[in-house]
């Protein structure tokens, strides 16, 4: 039994200070110049759940599959939104990840998904991951 990819992406922000004087034509561009903001040499991040709506469905389209590649393809078009959306904010945008499926192995070999799993911030290596926030 197939059990389908949920229609949501995880995007990985963090946060951002100033890193120096701000540029001749910042008042212009709005280009700030930002590095990532460490606490005990580690990045302060969030972690924040987008669930995705197709809204062609209202108007009639058939439902399409959410796949990796549908996913992967989301969450590079929403880092970037994200961004431009929390401009005046300390929090960028650093990655995403996409749903996980866990999966059974049968006897004979194959495999079944039999769940998917939402990725946590991950890198603990190097991210200090604040508690789930949804936007």
């Amino acid at each position: 039994m197939m059990v389908p990819m949920p229609t949501a992406v995880v995007l990985i922000v963090c946060k951002t200070v100033v890193a120096g004087p701000p540029d001749a034509n910042a008042a212009y561009t709005g280009w700030q110049d930002r590095v990532w903001a460490t606490e005990h040499s580690m990045m302060v991040c969030r972690r924040e759940e987008v669930s995705l709506y197709d809204p062609d469905v209202d108007r009639g389209a058939a439902p399409q599959p959410f796949t990796p590649t549908a996913c992967w393809r989301t969450a590079m078009q929403l880092g970037p939104q994200f961004d431009a959306a929390h401009r005046n904010s300390s929090w960028r945008f650093w990655r995403a990840a996409c749903p996980v499926p866990i999966v059974r192995k049968n006897p004979d070999g194959t495999e079944d998904i039999i769940a998917w799993k939402m990725p946590d911030c991950g890198h603990r290596e190097t991210v200090v991951c604040e508690v789930d926030t949804a936007i």
